[in-house]
This record gives structure tokens, C-alpha cells and sequence, in this order.
């Protein structure tokens, strides 16, 4: 795109609607000097054929005018869908009130006062435009009938309009009564210069005096107009200062609500930060209202602890024709629902990422430790093998059983990150928890001590679990180990079963959560309790809080992947000094069919003669098994894959009694 049509892109059109040639050319002109495009049309009709064939950005129209008045261009403006969001300005004198409410229903956006006053003229035009922008989408409707000088008006418009008519009008007002206040000085220095002359000019000065109450009365109705228009706006709080922070005006909505907060009657000259009475709102008022009088306008949201709600504050400066502050005016929105939404979705999204981590750490520390096995296995393996082929009195059998402990040792270590990882082969059936809690209800006796009190809480008609009992008691002994270092100085244990069900308000606060039915295990202690930095971690393998060499962190770990690959969930709730309370939820499975019954091992004859396939990717471990295996008798055939292993069955596969294979 070419820099002169990038220009003409960027161009405002203005469409002004005035009868009077030379009112028209001077708006023009004015206009013209800021770099809008001006087009004129002398009467209603003349625009509305021109707005037929073109949409301007803005339209600034006189209100009398032949044949069609600016009112009815302005509905006409606004009944059109096509043209509905263009802003409409009416040119008016404000001499009588109802100018401004006949341009309210009318759908006007705002007014300019004649004579034009460029300083002020230009940000109208500005900010009307702006403020368009903004809200193009999110209109809200209301509407109110109000009687006013002996006329019934039912007024329908959006809260832009009537805020921004607010605005307009109350500073025609603030300019009016800067005129008067001009006029009463100069008539003092008159009567001051002239007393000689009184008798002369009395004529004169009855004629100034009957003016001046005319605007008087004038300027009550504006007063009057902009306290309906402030105090139809539902829901916001509006209130102006002066430059001592003294109240000039305000609606009812804020009268009310520093009633509730602040337990105050206010008024006008009142100082808003004498009606404060915590000390650390009234010096966060101050900051804000300071700093809207050097000139700034800005937006805030402040947390009321007294009502528990959030604010958001909108401050914006009053500035005189000369551009000095002369004061402020607030606009304050209840966004406490907007705020708790944004802080549930806040905890969503952490809990999110917090998953997101830990299934990154599974997948490393599964890959490691399904490795780091494979080694273990050929170690150990041949460890065993040499032990077998020692003498008691072999001076190496003691090293050997040495590193064959360390071995074993670091297999357990192993198998708690596979855990972790969910790698863990599990052997599945259905069962009732109750039946793991009563089972091992003596051993967790002896192994709490004396000094901890113990009371398991088993529901009646627990639902049941498919899961790997052997892995669930791991569980429930691991959970009471961490409750048991958690009470050093004493304390009660508890164990809880419970049908329970979760809504789908609770699936949304917890993401991981499917609702529905489940068995909850919770194990609940009263020790230290933990902060929210340390509840962030303890589910990391080898994170603990507990001295060197007292701990491997991966207890925790080991419970959180055996939960998550039996398809539960488990949350921790936790406060430094209040103890600590997990929760395990497992689905409850509603078959029929009974529970699988654990086979006790056949002892293995001490020689084979069977034929075994082996199939196993790592070398050292296919090698260890085989020479195993070999030594006692089997006949073995190996594969490094299944492919490999597909094959040899098809060449030797009647020969085959039996298979052994890696998982992975």
C-alpha cells in the first residue's frame, strides 16, 4: 500500500449538517486545520441522501434547521442498522434543558456548545471517536421515563451515551458557571467605578441582574439534568473532588455504599479521606487521587477487605479551559465475580502446569530407571552367579555379597521410579480397601510407636477397586511412614474409607478429575504440616525435607505413580503447624465378577530340559538370563526383538515350550 492511500485510509470523514453557510464554512475551516475531511450538507434531507451513499466516521449537526430538525436526522441516524454506530454531535446553546433531553432520546452521543471553543471542541471530537471504538460491541440498553418541564419523555439509550452526555454537559455546566462568576466580578468593579452614576444606570443593571438569574436558573436545570442523568447509571459509583479531595458531587449508588462501608452520612465539602478509617486504604486513596490531579487519567482495582469484594476504579482529572486540574471525577465497578472467576482459573491452570511437570519428570526418570535396570539385572545377575561358584572360605564371598546387596539395594530404587513413572507392572483384581486396612492395621501399630494414637475409620458397604492390592498396601505404608517423621513429638494417625462422588463443580477446580463415583483413602496426621512451597514438590522423585541420609524422597513419588497408572488421584491439604491430610480417590468399579485369588509360587525343579525362546533388546541382560538358564539344563534359543522372535517361531516354533520377553 502506497503512503497516499495509507493517508486516505487513515482519514477521519466528518459529515457537518448546518443552514447556515457561513456557521458551516467556519466549523469547516476549523475542523480542516486538524485534518479532517469535511463534507457539508445544508439541511436534514440533503444528509440523509448523502448518507445514503456514504458512511462518515462522525456527524456534527445543527438542531433547527427547515425540513427536517436535528433530532430527527440523529433518529433517523440511529433507527438505520447500517448506520447506527455512527456518533451523532448536536450544535446547541444548552439555553434550555430540554435540548439535552430531547437529544438523549434522540440517541445522541454528545453536544458542542456555540460559540465553538477549539480547546475544547477538538478532544470532544477525539474522545468521542475513541470512546466509539471501544464499545461498538458491548452495548448495554437501558432505559427510564422521566417527566421534566411538564413533558413525559421514555428515554432509551446505552450507558456510554448517558456517561458521555454526563460529561459533556457538565462541562458546559463548569463553563457556564465560569461565565457567571466572570460577569459577578465585572459588575462589582462597575458598581465599584461607577457608584456615582447608579441613578443613571439602574435601568442598565435591572436588565444584567434579570440575565444573570435567567442563566442562574439555567445553570439549576443543568444542575438538576446532570443529577438524574448520574444517578440513572445502575451499578456504577460516581463521585467528584475538588482539588482538596472535598466532595462536589456524587450519585446515590455511591452515597449508599459509603453508608455500608465507611458508616457515613455524606455531603458536599466533605473530605472523602476524613470518612477513611484504616489507614492503609486512606494512604492508597491519596496515591491515586494525588495522582490523578497531577493530570493523570488512569484505571485501578482495589480488594475492599471490609466488604470482601474487588473494585475497579476508574480516575479521570478535571481540567478548567486553560488545561489547570481542577479536580477529579471517579467511576467504580463491583468486578468481584469477574475477579474470583479469574483466580479459579488462575488454580486451574496451575494445577495444569504442576501435571504437565510431573509426567515430564516420569517420562525421565522411567527411561532412566528402565535402563538403569537392565544394568542392575546383568550386576546383580552375575553376582549371583559368582557367589554360587565360591567356597565359604573364599575371601571374595564376603565382597561379593557385599555388591550384591548394593545391587538389590539399587534395583529397590528402581522399582520406586518405575512406580513413579507407572512402568510398574501391576497385578490387577478387584477388592475392597477395607480388607488392605484391616490387614495391615497391626503392622502399622508396631510401626508408629506408642506415642501416636491411631483410629481407622472404614465405611460400611465400601464400594469397591480394581487396583494391585500389593502396590495399595505400599501405598498406605508409605503415607503412614511420611504421617509417623511428621509426628516426632507425638500426635494421632487416621485412617478414613468413604464412598464418595464428585461433581462436576469439583472436576473443574481440580483438573485432573473425571466426576463421578469413587472409593476415597485418606491418611491424616497432626504433625508439622507443610507450606506451599514444599507441597509443590513433595510428589518429585527425591525431594525431601528431611536430613541426610534419613530419607530417599522417593516415598512420595512411588504413592503418586502407583495412584496415577491404578487410573485415581490424590490431593494433598496442607498448613505449617495443622498437620496433613491425603487424599486418595480410585474409581469404583461395579462388576460382579470375583476377585482374582493370588496363586502361591510352584517350586521349580532344580534341572530342565525344556526348550526356552528369549527375547530381550538389551545384550547384557539376554546374555546374563541365557547363561542362567543354560546352567541348568534348558535348551535356549534368543532374539534381540519380536520380529527376530517371529521368525525363529516360524523355523523351530513346535520345539518351544516356553516364552520369556521384555515388556518394553
Amino acid at each position: 500500500m502506497t503512503k497516499k492511500n495509507k493517508d486516505a485510509e487513515n482519514t477521519i470523514d466528518i459529515l457537518i449538517v448546518e443552514d447556515s453557510p457561513t456557521q458551516a464554512m467556519e466549523l469547516k475551516y476549523l475542523l480542516e486545520k486538524h485534518n479532517y475531511k469535511i463534507t457539508i450538507a445544508e439541511n436534514g434531507r440533503h444528509a440523509v441522501a448523502y448518507l445514503e451513499r456514504h458512511k462518515p466516521h462522525l456527524v456534527i449537526t445543527d438542531i433547527v434547521m427547515p425540513e427536517m430538525n436535528g433530532y430527527e436526522l440523529c433518529k433517523h441516524i440511529k433507527a438505520d442498522c447500517c448506520m447506527e454506530n455512527i456518533p451523532v454531535i448536536l450544535l446547541t446553546s444548552l439555553s434550555d434543558s430540554n435540548d439535552v433531553l430531547e437529544g438523549l432520546a434522540c440517541g445522541a452521543d454528545n453536544f458542542i456548545t456555540k460559540p465553538y471553543n477549539e480547546n475544547y471542541l477538538i478532544p470532544s471530537i477525539e474522545q468521542i471517536l475513541a470512546n466509539r471504538k471501544l464499545v461498538k460491541s458491548e452495548r448495554v440498553r437501558v432505559g427510564v421515563e422521566i417527566t421534566f418541564a411538564g413533558k413525559r419523555r421514555f428515554i432509551t439509550a446505552d450507558q456510554q451515551q448517558m456517561l458521555t452526555l454526563l460529561i459533556s454537559t457538565y462541562e458546559a455546566a463548569v463553563n457556564r458557571n465560569k461565565e457567571l462568576i466572570q460577569t459577578q466580578d465585572e459588575l462589582k468593579l462597575l458598581n465599584e467605578q461607577l457608584e456615582d452614576k447608579v441613578a443613571e444606570r439602574t435601568a442598565a443593571l435591572s436588565a444584567e441582574i434579570v440575565e444573570r438569574k435567567r442563566a442562574e436558573e439555567a445553570l439549576e436545570n443543568q444542575n438538576t439534568m446532570l443529577y438524574t442523568l448520574i444517578n440513572s447509571s445502575e451499578k456504577i459509583l460516581i463521585f467528584s473532588l475538588d482539588e482538596k479531595f472535598c466532595y462536589t458531587a456524587f450519585n446515590e449508588n455511591h452515597r449508599h455504599e459509603m453508608r455500608k462501608v465507611w458508616n457515613a452520612e455524606i455531603a458536599a465539602g466533605m473530605n472523602i479521606l476524613d470518612l477513611m478509617t484504616i489507614p492503609e486504604l486512606k494512604d492508597k486513596a491519596r496515591q491515586s487521587m494525588e495522582r490523578a490531579m497531577k493530570g493523570e487519567a488512569f484505571m485501578e482495582i482495589q480488594f475492599q477487605p471490609i466488604l470482601d469484594v474487588y473494585y475497579e476504579f476508574n480516575w479521570n482529572p478535571i481540567r478548567r479551559n486553560d488545561g489547570k486540574v481542577m479536580g477529579i471525577t471517579t467511576f467504580i465497578q463491583d468486578i468481584t465475580a469477574r475477579m474470583r472467576t479469574e483466580e479459579a482459573l488462575k488454580k486451574s491452570e496451575e494445577q495444569f502446569r504442576q501435571s504437565q511437570k510431573m509426567e515430564a519428570v516420569g517420562r525421565l526418570a522411567g527411561g532412566i530407571a528402565h535402563d538403569f535396570n537392565n544394568m542392575l539385572a546383568v550386576i546383580n545377575g552375575y553376582t549371583g552367579m559368582i557367589i554360587k561358584t565360591l567356597k565359604p572360605s573364599d575371601p571374595l564371598l564376603y565382597d561379593m555379597k557385599e555388591i550384591l546387596k548394593a545391587g538389590e539395594r539399587s534395583a529397590d530404587l528402581t522399582r520406586q521410579l518405575l512406580a513413579f513413572s507407572r512402568r510398574q507392572p501391576l497385578a490387577l483384581e478387584i477388592f475392597d480397601v477395607n480388607q488392605i486396612v484391616n490387614n495391615i492395621e497391626p503392622m502399622i501399630r508396631r510401626l508408629i510407636g506408642e506415642d501416636i494414637d491411631f483410629i481407622a475409620h472404614t465405611s460400611d458397604g465400601l464400594g469397591k477397586i480394581k487396583a494391585d492390592p500389593g502396590q495399595i498396601e505400599q501405598v498406605l505404608m508409605n503415607l503412614v511412614v511420611n504421617a509417623r517423621d511428621a509426628m516426632t513429638g507425638g500426635g494421632m494417625l487416621t485412617i478414613e474409607t468413604a464412598n464418595v462422588e464428585l461433581d462436576e463443580e469439583y472436576a473443574a477446580n481440580h483438573s485432573e478429575v473425571t466426576p463421578g463415583r469413587y472409593v476415597m483413602l485418606s491418611v491424616t496426621d497432626t504433625g508439622c504440616g507443610m507450606d506451599d512451597e514444599t507441597m509443590e514438590h513433595i510428589f518429585e522423585p527425591f525431594f525431601t525435607t528431611k536430613e541426610s541420609g534419613k530419607g530417599t524422597g522417593l516415598g512420595l513419588s512411588t504413592v503418586y505413580g502407583i495412584i496415577k497408572q491404578s487410573g485415581g488421584n490424590i490431593w494433598v491439604y496442607s498448613e505449617p503447624g495443622k498437620g496433613t491430610t491425603f487424599k486418595i480417590y480410585l474409581t469404583q468399579v461395579f462388576s460382579t465378577a470375583e476377585s482374582s485369588k493370588r496363586e502361591k509360587k510352584k517350586e521349580k525343579p532344580a534341572m530342565g530340559t525344556e526348550t526356552i525362546l528369549i527375547v530381550e533388546d538389551e545384550e547384557g541382560v539376554l546374555n546374563m538370563i541365557k547363561r542362567v538358564l543354560q546352567s541348568t539344563g534348558y535348551t535356549i534359543h534368543t532374539a534381540a526383538h519380536g520380529g527376530e522372535a517371529l521368525l525363529l517361531c516360524e523355523r523351530i516354533g513346535k520345539s518351544i515350550q516356553l516364552l520369556i520377553t521384555d515388556v518394553v
